[in-house]
């Protein structure tokens, strides 16, 4: 029997080279790499290691051989990216981003089960909010609902996860659903008020019930005429178009699939305004996760991103600004979304996708972010600044029992002065929460030069938790950490 036999340098040559790191225990030795038909890509000085090419056979040999400490295979990379998930893609707001309109400055309050404010996609456009479930100032989601809507509404760009219509929206979470997902009128009235007065942009519902209420209707009404732009779900039971949504001061949101047909379920009538995407909506949940849903309620928020979006630009001078206030009006953002949507089915509105699929590029195209005509700026005389320093450092210890659970957390309560003892109204106060749990955090003082931050809840608390007041700005002032009353203060579970 005879064997056809190939030269070992020859096969080597034919076969296709894989690349790898090689490992050595001491110095490098490339002519080592090269006698077993290796390619030497880069030798680094930093570690006694080379990336080479070698072919299939020479790994083992080469691996066997006392220079060599360990070799392993040349990883693959890739830039970070946020995932754009296909109803964001679908409405255009990446294009609207592009275009530098990101949402900024607008103040979006999400009607739900809570957000969860700690989600590394949410954290940074968190501004606060309330959980009228529980009565208290934590609004954390304990459903998934409301942090799936938030997300699609405003996750950051910020190179992990997804990106959401309007990334640079501020978020309040108004919890007025419980963690099974129920929710009373009452509970939404409330959130609707807690919104206007402490001055949101949007609202947006992805809730509702069959029952009209009065009540309910004068509250929405109540917002919209305070130049609040409410946004709601048209209802998922294939029928009429539920509670709040079908009243003419909230828009009403069908919602389509991939195919831009509206779902079998989506509720449907003259009310539905627009359409947007609601199948298999890719976006955050609780814990750091994400997920998808499917919806009206994940529509909802597409129309309410492109709400955001379009506030964000500047209307003064153009001929959207229909009563001449230099600002987006409801009345002037539904007739802008209403004029570049997408139309679906039937030519003009109609019942199915209202005047059409949700537009967010068409509707802020050639309108711009920043005003247009720059001011002259006089830069002002100089001055010697006046100190300011915290006046008052308060931390209230609370907690409350959930099941077979206890939760801690802890209110901080900051109040700004000036040397007279003044307090200062718009100052922005940095701070950080240590000890059982870690965050930086800032916000802004109220008329009365207070700014309220709570932490993040813990499990079954033991130990301290300490919130430092890390640095206060604010015009015209200078901020003396020597003089405060206090710059931290601690609990103990």
């Amino acid at each position: 029997m005879f064997f056809l036999t190939v030269p070992a340098s020859a096969a080597q040559e034919k076969q296709e080279k894989v690349p790898v790191l090689i490992n050595f225990k001491e110095k490098t030795d490339t002519e080592l790499v090269k006698a077993h038909g290796g390619n030497v890509k880069h030798e680094y000085t930093i570690i006694p290691a080379v990336a080479a090419e070698l072919p299939p056979q020479a790994i083992d040999a080469l691996s066997k051989n006392p220079k060599i400490d360990f070799i392993e295979p040349d990883g693959q990379a890739q830039i970070l990216a946020d995932e754009i998930p296909w109803g964001i893609a679908r409405i255009d707001a990446t294009a609207a981003q592009s275009a530098g309109v990101t949402g900024n400055g607008i103040k979006v309050a999400v009607l739900d089960t809570g957000i969860d404010y700690n989600h590394p996609d949410l954290k940074a456009n968190y501004l606060g909010g309330y959980d009228f479930v529980n009565a208290d100032n934590d609004p954390m989601d304990d459903h998934s609902h409301g942090t799936h809507v938030a997300g699609t509404v405003a996750a950051l760009s910020n190179d992990i996860g997804v990106l959401g219509a309007a990334p640079q929206a501020g978020l309040y979470a108004v919890k007025v659903a419980d963690s099974s997902g129920s929710c009373s009128y009452s509970n939404i009235i409330a959130g609707i008020n807690w919104a206007v007065n402490n001055n949101a942009n949007v609202i947006t519902m992805s809730i509702g019930g069959t029952a009209s209420s009065s009540t309910l209707q004068n509250a929405c009404n109540n917002a919209y005429n305070n130049g609040v732009v409410l946004v709601g779900a048209a209802g998922n039971s294939g029928g009429a178009v539920i509670y709040p949504a079908a009243y003419y001061s909230v828009i009403a949101v069908s919602a389509t699939d991939s195919t831009n047909t509206k779902t079998s379920w989506s509720c449907y009538g003259p009310q539905v305004e627009f359409a947007a995407p609601g199948s298999s909506i890719k976006s955050t949940m609780p814990d750091g996760l994400y997920g998808y849903k499917s919806g009206t309620s994940m529509a909802t928020p597409h129309v309410t991103g492109a709400v955001a979006l379009l506030m964000s630009t500047d209307i003064a001078g153009t001929v959207h600004d229909t009563n001449g206030n230099g600002k987006w009006d409801p009345a002037e953002v539904r007739l802008r979304l209403q004029s570049t949507a997408t139309d679906l089915g039937a030519s003009g509105r109609d019942n199915y996708y209202g005047y059409g699929l949700v537009n967010a590029y068409a509707a802020v195209r050639d309108l711009s972010s920043t005003p247009v005509d720059d001011p002259v700026v006089t830069p002002p005389e100089s001055s010697t600044p006046v100190v300011m320093y915290v006046g008052e450092l308060s931390l209230e210890q609370q907690s409350k029992v959930s099941g077979k659970n206890t939760f801690g957390w802890a209110v901080a309560t900051v109040q700004v002065v000036d040397a007279d003892g003044k307090t200062i109204p718009g100052a922005s106060v940095a701070g950080s929460w240590s000890g059982l749990t870690a965050a930086a955090v800032s916000g802004t003082t109220d008329a009365n030069g207070v700014v309220v931050f709570t932490s993040a809840q813990v499990k079954k608390p033991k130990g301290t938790l300490t919130f430092t007041v890390t640095g206060i700005t604010c015009d015209e002032y200078a901020y003396d950490p020597t003089q405060n009353a206090y710059s931290a203060k601690s609990v103990t579970f």
